[in-house]
């Protein structure tokens, strides 16, 4: 009863969060401008200031439904004629605000309503801890992270009903404030600054970030480029540059050109993201800038939903999957052209990535989960891009891809819903392709295939096999590649695999040794292996948010089934290293090392991890014997060599916690 219990209250919780996010029936209202004006002191944690919302009544209504934090207060609420409206939030979500006037509003009907709001958004601390802030909407004595999924100002079915925005944002000196669109204006008014930032072009996120901060730009490339980041970072942010420039150079040409006129790319600091930006503006928190790898694959998916999320925009919570999961495969793309050595490692990845929540619902409810969680990420984002990547293989690669620039064409700057795709799909390819649709994104499960063959010599000396593939998907169909290795040329044929069980038999010149279904990796399926790496993923996921006894308990699963897995073992020698266990964290090293070292980048940081034990342990000379071995492997994978040097040059020194 208990599991029933926690079963039943984590499909609420998910429920709750769907209804604070995502329409529920038809649109009451369709927003066309927000004019805010708000002033932020960060020192008393205090927000202010008023709210223009226009729009048209689309419904008969009594109230008019907005979103809005119920940490602030509406001061007062009136329409274009003086009108007072009154106003309440709903008891189950307490975000859900209802404003009512007079008088019933009839459809046609057209309204300015001016929100006047105050109050302090202030959020827990987390400066004792190595943790993101959560907050979707806090300020504090460094700045301000304004998200609209804070719902900081009075909304209307953001991200889903789209408008024109413009932002007045007043901050004391020394303070800037970055927000969508394009910065019209900076007027200073005695020890304050005011940022005028406007958008012609429709946005379906307004954050505000206040910060200090320092800004570089560069106007070389596309479009023009602004990095505001924050006065301690030592980074070089040309290569960004670079890179942003030949992603968004790849779109253009692949789709078509988007209405950028300039990027904005600031820095948010420690923060957990549920979006990463709106129109012309992308977030970058800490552990994306700081990251000693260039995140180009994470880069062009942000900049993909300019062309798809932003320009073809989905209509409701069952399309996002026209945002996450397109631009994950755009960014795909962009990795299998520019960055071919890298691109199959990265699609194995969000195979995995695809693989660690599959199951808990299909891509058109994966906004039950909240966006930006492992769960969302998992369903919409990996497990969307998927899908397209199978069905370009149905298709032809070549021939799908021209089908995305003609659709994105046909759709830019408008809503869309999945149908429309599928439709069009449907209507270029001349096939129906509805059963994949239904199999993938409308349903959960993915096949594990399993072959039983046998062999038989014939007279001729010839050989045939016959056999069947077995998976556990009932209604499953599915076109697969087979390949039957031999000791001379192996045969591959075509097997299209439905229900449970299907046959097959070849004939082959050379006698069989064994059977391969997929060995080119176009569907995704599951496996032994598969598994193993999913366990893995989901132990990095909660090392990501320090949940160290989680990550060991899914590390250790992930050793159970492959006990040679040298990566299961490795990422134990990390959770121990930063839990200080040092003993327990050699071992774990010492244990990979004896494993399949796979990927070869593993050996090098495990010397280098063996390296600052010793130092900590004041074993000088064996750290350095182990810094020389990393130095030695010329394997410099995501900094490797230059940790190598700075240790042997200078001991490590033992990392400082709250307690000493």
């Amino acid at each position: 009863m208990k599991v029933l219990t926690a079963i039943s209250l984590l499909v609420l919780g998910n429920a709750l969060a769907w209804a604070e996010t995502a329409p529920a029936g038809p649109r009451l209202l369709d927003v066309s401008h927000y004019d805010i004006e708000v002033e932020v002191d960060p020192q008393e944690r205090f927000l202010e200031g008023t709210a223009k919302v226009t729009f048209k009544v689309l419904e008969n209504i009594l109230s008019i439904p907005f979103d809005f934090n119920n940490q602030l207060s509406i001061l007062s609420t009136m329409d274009q004629d003086g009108n007072r409206y009154s106003t309440r939030f709903d008891d189950l979500s307490q975000k859900n605000m209802r404003v009512q006037g007079p008088k019933a509003l009839n459809p046609g009907t057209e309204l300015t309503l001016t929100f006047r709001f105050e109050g302090n958004l202030e959020g827990d601390e987390f400066a004792f801890l190595n943790v993101a802030r959560t907050e979707k909407a806090v300020i504090s004595p460094d700045g301000a992270l304004l998200l609209s999924e804070g719902r900081w100002f009075p909304q209307h079915l953001l991200p889903f009903d789209s408008a024109t925005v413009k932002v007045s944002v007043r901050v004391p000196l020394g303070f800037s404030a970055v927000a969508p669109g394009r910065l019209e204006s900076i007027r200073t008014e005695g020890v304050t600054e005011v940022f005028n930032w406007s958008s012609d072009y429709p946005l379906t996120e307004v954050p505000v970030v206040v910060s200090q901060f320092l800004r570089q730009t560069f106007k070389e490339g596309p479009v023009p480029l602004s990095f505001h980041v924050r006065e301690d970072f030592k980074g070089d942010l040309a290569p960004w540059a670079q890179e942003i420039g030949k992603i968004l150079e790849f779109y253009n040409q692949e789709y078509g050109p988007s209405p950028l006129s300039g990027v904005d790319l600031v820095s948010v600091g420690k923060v957990e993201l549920e979006t990463s930006g709106s129109f012309g503006l992308i977030l970058l928190e800490s552990g994306l800038l700081e990251a000693k790898r260039l995140p180009v694959m994470e880069l062009a998916k942000r900049l993909a939903r300019h062309w798809w999320g932003y320009s073809v925009r989905p209509k409701a919570e069952p399309d996002v999957f026209l945002r996450e999961g397109f631009s994950t495969y755009a960014a795909l793309r962009y990795m299998e052209v520019n960055q071919a050595d890298d691109f199959r490692g990265v699609l194995a990845r969000e195979a995995v990535d695809a693989m660690k929540h599959q199951k808990l619902a299909p891509i058109t409810e994966g906004l039950t989960f909240k966006p930006g969680s492992s769960q969302y990420e998992s369903i919409v984002g990996s497990k969307g891009a998927w899908v397209l990547y199978m069905l370009g293989q149905l298709i032809g690669r070549d021939a799908f891809n021209g089908y995305f620039k003609e659709w994105y064409q046909e759709r830019r700057d408008q809503e869309a819903v999945t149908q429309d795709f599928v439709d069009f799909v449907q209507r270029r390819s001349g096939e129906d392709y509805g059963w994949f649709f239904v199999q993938w994104v409308e349903s959960v499960g993915v096949p594990e295939f399993k072959v039983d063959y046998n062999i038989y010599k014939l007279r001729d000396g010839t050989f045939q096999i016959r056999g069947q593939v077995k998976q556990d998907i009932d209604l499953f169909r599915m076109p697969a590649d087979l390949r039957i290795e031999t000791k001379g040329d192996a045969k591959d044929d075509e097997l299209v695999i439905g229900g449970r069980s299907t046959s097959f038999k070849l004939d082959m010149k050379d006698r069989p040794l064994r059977v391969l279904v997929d060995p080119n990796g176009k569907i995704l399926n599951d496996s032994d292996r598969m598994r193993v790496m999913v366990h893995i993923a989901l132990g990095e996921d909660y090392q990501r948010k320090s949940e160290f006894v989680a990550a060991i308990q899914e590390f250790e699963k992930a050793k159970e089934m492959d006990p040679r897995s040298s990566m299961a073992s490795y990422r134990l020698g990390e959770v121990f290293f930063q839990q200080h266990s040092f003993s327990n964290s050699a071992n774990a090293f010492r244990e990979s090392l004896n494993g399949n070292l796979n990927p070869p980048w593993i050996e090098t940081w495990i010397h280098i991890y063996l390296g600052k034990i010793y130092d900590i342990l004041g074993q000088r000379e064996r750290a350095k014997s182990e810094y020389r071995k990393a130095a030695n492997s010329k394997i410099d994978y995501n900094g490797a060599q230059a940790e190598a040097k700075k240790y042997l040059e200078e001991p490590f020194t033992r990392p400082r916690t709250v307690s000493g």
